[in-house]
């Protein structure tokens, strides 16, 4: 009978084992994500790869038009299945919705706990939708916890940022005005010619990946300066800091401001040669080998400083401009511009599989991974619980992963979503601090360096915000939930045209040899853009942005 038994329980044993070997082989589930905000195209691979295979067996497929090109959305549409999940520009998911191509989620919100932390700000964001009350298609992105009128960080999502060893090295001159800044910039480039690899370095190193997108058109790296001056593109109108708009074109804007700017650092031989056709993975690849020389995205920092680097006083750090009075949004307690969806077509299993996969990405262990990496490579946890930075140069040195990840490089392995349903500030309920790292306790102990000090001393502040602040160069407009009008076909193929011929004129303004080259160009750029009809798609975005506008006027009252 023993001997029975031990047969048995052997029998069971080797089925059972059977069975978990099924399981763990069981093919993966790939979701294929249309992710106007991926920088990468493919199968997600790597670290975090393995993360999400591990946690859910799902093998995350991205569809980026920024790198394969927008037709991809038409062609996607056509056939009536854009994505299993959608991440895409706010003002495009109410056409998404009227279409057909996403659908209501809100039958399985309500076991989603971490995204119902934000029930508040999804639910105002879908009542704003011609849909049914109660019906829930998008989750906006980047969310905070805070309120629509706070101002959490210290540092402003675009400002010019200099490496501090470079600057203090030409006298820590004061800079007053855009051709001060460019002076600056041609002594550090005239001293350091190259990195310290010996490959050639530029002041300005610019990229089109990103032209047109975020809700604006013409070039991203004109567009974002035009906040240097108070001023914000929406769409094809421009909002000025006194809630007026005028024409991207208008030579009192900022738009012609900082394309002359850029002209004028090409004409000093300032601007890397490859800009205007280099894809935005060698700009990263120049950004992390020390071979530019102005940063103005607050996370391009990310790609160069590390505790080390602060330590030694070569890190990049915001330096002020006297004439600047910088537009910058309050936390984006609503959302940032774009949106998470469900394709229409998601159903069953799939449908669970996806709700439990965005509800984790919402999880303080999906935003962590998001956030702040690895533990034991990007930072430890002391015995309080809080996180401590490590080694905060994986991203840039791309360093190996430890093999319990799957091992390969940390930024080859990195989460190519590229978007985030939690904001980096809100607080992690883990360790009571904010994810991003810069509020750790123990980050500002480790970077109370002299670098730090001596910028303080310098520009009398704590911080850039404060220094902003307290010179008067901040103008913080309030979050709100909005949600643009949808364009009509006619109007839609008009952005189109519209953008490719600011964008082109743009580029060819900036390359240009003298200034009255450039002048001419942009007389004929304004005759051109009108004859493209230009003018109505100014009104059309005017009227539709000017809801936004009276509803941050009455929240800063």
């Amino acid at each position: 009978m023993k001997r029975l038994l031990s047969v048995l329980l052997v029998c069971a044993m080797v089925l059972s084992m059977g069975l978990i070997g099924a399981v763990a082989e069981e093919a993966p589930l790939v979701i294929d994500i249309y992710d106007e905000a991926a920088n990468y195209n493919g199968t997600q691979s790597g670290w975090f790869a393995k993360v999400v295979k591990d946690r859910f067996n799902i093998e995350l497929n991205i569809i980026a038009p920024q790198v394969v090109g927008n037709e991809v959305e038409a062609t996607r549409l056509a056939d009536g299945n854009l994505g299993d999940i959608i991440v895409c520009d706010k003002a495009k998911m109410p056409g998404y919705v009227s279409s057909g191509v996403v659908r209501d989620i809100s039958d399985k919100l309500p076991e989603c706990e971490n995204i119902m932390q934000f029930q508040k700000q999804i639910e105002t964001y879908n009542k704003g939708l011609d849909v049914e009350e109660g019906q829930i298609y998008g989750i906006p992105t980047e969310m905070m916890d805070t309120s629509p009128t706070t101002l959490t960080d210290d540092m402003i999502y675009s400002s010019p940022q200099l490496r501090w060893d470079y600057y203090t090295e030409i006298g820590r001159p004061e800079l007053n005005n855009l051709d001060d800044l460019l002076d600056a910039l041609k002594q550090i480039q005239d001293a350091h010619p190259t990195n310290d690899d010996g490959d050639h370095a530029y002041a300005f190193t610019l990229w089109p990946d990103w032209d047109g997108n975020d809700n604006m058109i013409g070039i991203a790296n004109v567009v974002q300066l035009t906040t240097w001056y108070g001023e914000k593109l929406k769409q094809s109108a421009i909002l000025k800091p006194d809630n007026t708009f005028t024409k991207v074109y208008d030579r009192d804007a900022a738009y012609y401001k900082i394309t002359k700017f850029l002209n004028k650092a090409y004409q000093m031989g300032l601007v890397d040669p490859e800009s205007g056709e280099q894809p935005w993975d060698d700009v990263a690849n120049k950004l992390s080998t020390g071979r530019a020389y102005l940063m103005w995205y607050s996370w391009q920092q990310g790609f160069w400083n590390s505790v080390d680097r602060l330590n030694n006083g070569t890190a990049f750090t915001v330096i002020p401009v006297k004439d600047m009075y910088f537009y910058a949004d309050a936390d984006r307690y609503y959302g940032s511009d774009r949106m998470f969806g469900v394709g229409a077509n998601v159903e069953g299993e799939k449908y669970d599989r996806i709700m439990e996969f965005l509800d984790w990405y919402a999880s303080p262990e999906g935003a962590t991974f998001q956030h702040d990496g690895i533990e034991g490579l990007n930072y430890t946890v002391g015995e309080d619980g809080k996180f401590i930075p490590y080694k905060d140069n994986a991203l840039m040195d791309n360093l190996p992963v430890p093999e319990e990840y799957g091992g390969g490089g940390y930024s080859d392995g990195n989460n190519a979503i590229n978007q985030w349903i939690v904001s980096a500030n809100c607080v992690n309920p883990v360790t009571g601090e904010r994810y991003a790292q810069k509020f750790w306790q123990s980050y500002k102990d480790m970077t109370m360096t002299d670098m730090k000090k001596e910028w303080q001393e310098t520009f009398d502040a704590e911080d850039p915000v404060d220094y902003m602040k307290k010179n008067n160069q901040l103008l913080a407009s309030p979050s709100v939930d909005f949600t643009a009008k949808e364009y009509d076909n006619d109007l839609s193929a008009l952005r189109v045209d519209v953008n490719n011929q600011l964008c082109q004129y743009t580029w060819n303004l900036i390359f240009c040899e003298t200034d009255d080259d450039f002048e001419a160009l942009w007389d004929e750029m304004i005759e051109q853009l009108n004859g493209f009809g230009y003018e109505e798609l100014y009104a059309f975005d005017c009227e539709n942005y000017q809801v936004e506008v009276d509803a941050k006027i009455a929240a800063a009252e």
